[in-house]
């Protein structure tokens, strides 16, 4: 009787003499669907050895299901420890920022305070380089105002713009953190000719002659 299977592929039936789902791969639709187990036993006259066969398919095919269900059971208990277990934690944890006090004598609690004192040192640590940027930011604005505001050597009491000292406003704000400004240059000179990241600006004498390898302003 020919079959309504997919032909040339590999395909997941029931096989017509045990019963059980077997892989096949038909190649025309007049193929038996019959699996290898049975091919041996076809035929009235081997009853006998086809029950036996059978009987031996059957059991190691429920022995195998047996297994996979005793593992599948022995993952869902681990899983559900596991679950439990970081329930259990977690609900620790709430209950002592809940009330405040962290237990540093329990495993929750020491563990808790390494968490809160790792976020704040990464809070501190990102805190800092905010501000240096911020730092780098203003003196590098400053540090660009002041070439076209400052004492001019060849005019005593005067500004390079022109103005005097005491009517040039831009001269009197850059005064009050010429030195500030000095030492911000003076530590990102050390940190450029180091090779490391600092925050002069690219038109920085220093910072040309370095080339691309020195970083650039705000490049904490």
């Amino acid at each position: 009787m020919p079959h309504q299977h997919p032909l040339h592929a590999d395909v997941d039936v029931p096989c017509l003499c045990c019963g059980s789902v077997q892989r096949f791969r038909f190649a025309s639709a007049s193929d038996q669907v019959v699996c290898g187990h049975c091919r041996s036993h076809l035929g009235p006259e081997r009853a006998e050895q086809r029950d036996r066969e059978h009987i031996a398919l059957w059991c190691g095919i429920l022995e195998a299901h047996d297994s996979d269900a005793r593992d599948a059971a022995a993952e869902a208990s681990a899983a559900a420890g596991e679950a439990a277990e970081l329930v259990a934690r977690l609900t620790a944890e709430r209950d002592q920022l809940r009330a405040g006090a962290i237990d540093t004598a329990s495993e929750v609690g020491a563990a808790l305070q390494d968490q809160l004192r790792d976020d704040r040192v990464r809070r501190a640590e990102r805190a800092t380089q905010l501000t240096a940027k911020r730092v780098d930011t203003a003196m590098v604005a400053l540090w660009r105002l002041q070439a076209f505001h400052h004492p001019d050597p060849k005019k005593p009491g005067s500004c390079v713009c022109g103005r005097t000292l005491p009517t040039c406003g831009e001269s009197r704000v850059l005064e009050a953190v010429r030195q500030e400004m000095r030492d911000w240059e003076r530590r990102n000179l050390e940190l450029l000719r180091a090779g490391k990241r600092h925050g002069l600006p690219p038109e920085h004498p220093e910072v040309g002659a370095a080339g691309p390898a020195g970083g650039g302003a705000g490049g904490r």
